[in-house]
């Protein structure tokens, strides 16, 4: 039996790899990226660091902080719309599992278009959606180095599970320095 493994084109660990963000945008010739998160990484001010490490390179990075906990169709359709309105070029997908699976859908859709339950298994998506770059803020879900996302659909309480490498970020900064908030055990 053969298993095939795909990663984020581009991997970086360790101490202020968050702050790197605008050399990984140049290497992928993005000027314009929507970062997309949660209220929480707005209110302690990690959305904040990246807009400022993009700031001093010139780059406007705005932020898109409207993902939910388990993220629902009509979540990713206003983040669709935002990107789309945008002309954002790429994404920065900053925080925890939520919103960096809230990224990858809404890449593809703000690329492609349809509605979420067009992507959804057993289709594989071998389209790639607007660049993502990961940035996570904790540990256990893994989503920055998976090609799956899972999304509700509030109107039928359908978790549709999404899985291709189109749905894979195409970088993937860990800085352990952005898990410093959480309890120790988990920054561990």
């Amino acid at each position: 039996m053969n298993y095939n493994s795909i990663l984020p084109r581009i991997l970086q660990t360790g101490a202020g790899a968050s702050q790197q963000i605008h050399q990984v945008l140049a290497s992928l010739g993005c000027h314009k990226p929507l970062i997309i998160t949660d209220r929480m990484m707005v209110e302690l001010g990690y959305a904040g660091r990246i807009s400022a490490a993009l700031a001093e390179q010139g780059i406007k990075g705005d932020v898109f902080s409207d993902t939910v906990p388990e993220p629902t169709v009509a979540s990713i359709q206003a983040g669709v719309s935002t990107a789309r309105e945008g002309g954002y070029d790429s994404i920065i997908a900053l925080g925890g599992g939520s919103p960096i699976d809230s990224a990858k859908a809404i890449g593809i859709l703000a690329k492609f278009g349809g509605v979420m339950r067009d992507y959804k298994f057993p289709r594989n998506v071998t389209e790639m959606g607007l660049p993502i770059i990961a940035i996570p803020t904790t540990a256990g879900t893994g989503s920055e180095v998976t090609r799956f996302t899972i999304i509700t659909d509030e109107s039928t309480d359908e978790k549709m599970l999404c899985v291709g490498a189109g749905f894979m970020p195409v970088a993937a900064l860990v800085d352990y320095e952005l898990t410093l908030s959480l309890p120790p055990r988990v920054t561990a």
